[in-house]
């Protein structure tokens, strides 16, 4: 070490100034690589938001939807309200048959339970598909028939496969609605295995939309 840094360092200790020429070099500036960064990442989520915003009024204008006419449950809202999912027994079911204007209408399709209030036209009483409500009338989704009170039930003893993928069909209908949703499940009484099996119903009728 030669005498000028010797001397630097001994005023520096003492506190006396140092001359100019003499300074000690400032440390270098913090690096903002970070800070940088988060900003860069903040543009890019405003203009995906952006984006976003200006899709989803797009599709309103042209589809009448938010996600260019595709649905599924994802896209209903009221499946991302927080409740409860509830077990019925089938007499319970029965009370939310719209005979009760305070309670919601209910129906069943494979022991799941839906609301569909919001089709109040079709399920409400006086309707012609009132007769699901307040219910699992599994079978009569597969065999469309409406006429007859031995096809409303859970029974699917005896169905083609044809039948048997129509009540999927509707199950499926319902478990991705836009209007309806789950709310529980309904514990279906056991089918007695000896128990006659409905005949074919010869009559059906246009299914519920």
């Amino acid at each position: 070490m030669n005498s000028s840094n010797l001397k630097q360092r001994q005023r520096t200790q003492v506190g006396e100034p140092l001359t100019g020429s003499e300074s000690v070099p400032h440390p270098s500036a913090p690096h903002k690589a970070p800070s940088n960064r988060l900003a860069w990442w903040w543009i890019v989520i405003r203009i995906v938001l952006t984006l976003l915003g200006l899709s989803v009024c797009l599709s309103y204008l042209i589809t009448e939807t938010a996600f260019w006419g595709h649905q599924s449950k994802l896209t209903n809202w009221r499946n991302y309200i927080p409740r409860r999912q509830q077990t019925f027994t089938q007499a319970e079911l029965a009370k939310y048959d719209g005979s009760n204007p305070e309670l919601p209408l209910l129906l069943a399709i494979k022991g799941d339970v839906y609301d569909v209030s919001a089709g109040w036209g079709f399920y409400g009483p006086g309707s012609t598909y009132h007769i699901f409500v307040g219910r699992d009338a599994s079978r009569a989704f597969g065999t469309n028939c409406l006429s007859r009170k031995d096809h409303l039930t859970h029974d699917i003893r005896g169905l083609t496969q044809t039948e048997l993928a129509g009540i999927d069909g509707w199950h499926s209908l319902f478990d991705n609605h836009q209007r309806y949703f789950k709310v529980g499940t309904v514990v279906l009484d056991p089918v007695d295995p000896q128990s006659p099996i409905p005949p074919p119903c010869d009559d059906a009728k246009a299914k519920p939309n």
